[in-house]
């Protein structure tokens, strides 16, 4: 376990030392087992961790901004290519999420095959999010602060401060307050 933790604190200084362009605040951990496709147009508030085996696949012109005291579980999937994915100030995101910036969608011309045909757009998360084990976030969609989102849910479009979401598509289970 202490190695683990050594190592980390290593991995993350490497990447503060050998690309620039990456912006890590204080006291941020980035495991040594996490995956990052082109390493610029990232930022990264302080204290602020991304835990084992996380893959982040973006293109030189894809922004990556994760706020303060905000954690990634493990095995998180994100797709940004040339998109924006931000993630606010204190957002815990479960094991196993993936977000997607780009996916593929279906076509409203026949002679497009399905593998072909995409839909693309930015996805924003707001403040003191938590996201289930096992969601998936699809492009356009946008988290407003203090919502809780319910294990397994497929999320698309905007989401409403102060509510739980959850289900396939996600949709208001109930509001919650915020104490």
């Amino acid at each position: 376990m202490i190695f683990k933790k050594i190592w980390n604190k290593i991995y993350t200084y490497y990447l503060r030392l050998f690309y620039r362009t990456l912006q890590f605040n204080e006291d941020v951990i980035v495991d040594y087992r996490c995956e990052i496709e082109q390493k610029n147009n990232i930022s990264i508030g302080k204290k602020s961790i991304l835990y084992k085996n996380i893959t982040i696949y973006k293109q030189k012109e894809g922004y990556l901004d994760i706020g303060e005291g905000s954690h990634i579980a493990p095995y998180g999937y994100f797709l940004i290519e040339k998109q924006k994915l931000t993630i606010g100030d204190n957002v815990a995101i479960g094991p196993f999420c993936s977000i997607f910036c780009s996916t593929n969608a279906i076509s409203g011309d026949e002679n497009t095959l399905f593998k072909d045909s995409y839909t693309k757009g930015d996805v924003n998360i707001g403040n003191n999010v938590f996201i289930g084990t096992h969601c998936i976030i699809l492009p356009n969609t946008i988290i407003e602060d203090n919502v809780v989102i319910a294990a397994n849910s497929t999320l698309k479009g905007r989401l409403k401060s102060g509510y739980l979401y959850g289900g396939n598509p996600a949709v208001e289970v109930k509001a919650i307050s915020h104490a």
